[in-house]
């Protein structure tokens, strides 16, 4: 593990890693009210709040303080001072207190520095991401001594509320952001104490090298697939082949756990929830409509320069205003996207 140079800123499913998610976050709900009532609020200082994990797949691992790693628990409450650590297809979510997630890769590993909130409505967020890629969807910062922070080898960025992914080693850091703005404030080599801001807004992205002049943002690359699922019904979630949910919940909730993922409300009133670099896999939809009934669900697959390929369904919601439909997603023998409907009607 190497010492950092720079400090990134950054202002009821059928599936049972779903159910253990939703009990991650009811268990860090009680931890925080908990927190409250013992110790009577805030009481003008700062207080240490909990962060759970939720496992997805693979080998994670976690380390409290200066002890070893061991095996991660799903729903496990994290602290100051924890280390999560994923191995070979290994993935993981941190949810913080304030409801900001980090979905956390394959070989990844990202130390908590400190996670509280104080009196004031100001919520500190640090933490240490070691190497690996993350994804982070951080809360509207609601004052300004509110900090979101990930430290890297060669940059510092901050944001006021943003959709973003962070890649490092040793050696760089490559910022990416799809929601907001991140200013990524880079170590000037030449004049030693003082930073350079670099603006890395939505559709950027911006590499930095350890102790090297700062460069300038780019375009971000096209994904090689996008996956686009509409629904005609805006309380939906598409789950991706690795678990991750997306779209709004069954608490109004906003989710966008998938790298890159991103949420268009219509103002016909569709949800279309976008996923970059989409597996092979089957992908779920879990459509909601209150009273039962039916819900279109289209999907478009395409290919970074291909022709977009389309599937569409109906599907009805039963008595308890749910209902499933998945498309499977391969590669055939020719190269190209293949996209299945497992389950539904033609509309």
């Amino acid at each position: 593990m190497g010492s950092s140079a720079g400090v990134v800123w950054m202002g009821g499913f059928s599936d049972p890693r779903r159910r253990r998610k939703a009990l991650g976050y009811g268990a860090m709900a009680v931890l925080v009210i908990t927190a409250f009532g013992l110790g009577g609020g805030f009481g003008g200082r700062a207080l240490a709040a909990a962060t759970t994990v939720t496992v997805l797949s693979g080998d994670v691992q976690v380390r409290h303080a200066a002890r070893s790693f061991v095996s991660a628990t799903d729903g496990e409450v994290l602290v100051a001072g924890d280390t999560i650590h994923t191995g070979d297809g290994a993935r993981a979510i941190l949810t913080y207190f304030e409801g900001s997630t980090v979905s956390i890769e394959p070989n990844s590993e990202l130390t908590i520095e400190t996670a509280s909130a104080s009196s004031d409505g100001s919520t500190i967020v640090l933490m240490q991401q070691n190497f690996g890629r993350t994804w982070h969807v951080v809360t509207k910062l609601i004052t300004g001594n509110s900090k979101y922070e990930v430290k890297t080898p060669a940059s510092t960025a901050s944001v006021r509320g943003t959709a973003f992914q962070v890649d490092s080693d040793a050696e760089r850091t490559v910022v990416t952001t799809t929601e907001g703005t991140v200013v990524d404030r880079v170590p000037d080599p030449e004049r030693p104490g003082q930073t350079v801001d670099v603006p890395v807004p939505a559709g950027k992205t911006h590499e930095q090298r350890k102790n090297a002049q700062p460069a300038p943002a780019a375009a971000a690359p096209q994904p090689e697939r996008t996956l686009t699922m509409t629904l005609d019904d805006q309380s939906s979630l598409v789950i991706d082949a690795q678990g991750r949910a997306n779209g709004i919940d069954e608490n109004g909730k906003k989710r966008l756990e998938t790298p890159g993922a991103q949420l268009v409300k219509t103002k016909d009133g569709m949800l279309q929830v976008v996923l970059p670099n989409v597996s092979d896999g089957r992908v779920e939809a879990v459509v909601r409509r209150s009273g039962g009934g039916d819900v279109n669900v289209q999907t478009t697959v395409e290919d970074r320069g291909g022709e977009p390929v389309k599937v569409q369904v109906m599907v009805r919601a039963d008595t308890s205003g749910q209902a499933r439909t998945n498309v499977d997603v391969t590669r055939s023998a020719d190269g190209k996207t293949d996209v299945k409907q497992s389950n539904g009607k033609k509309p």
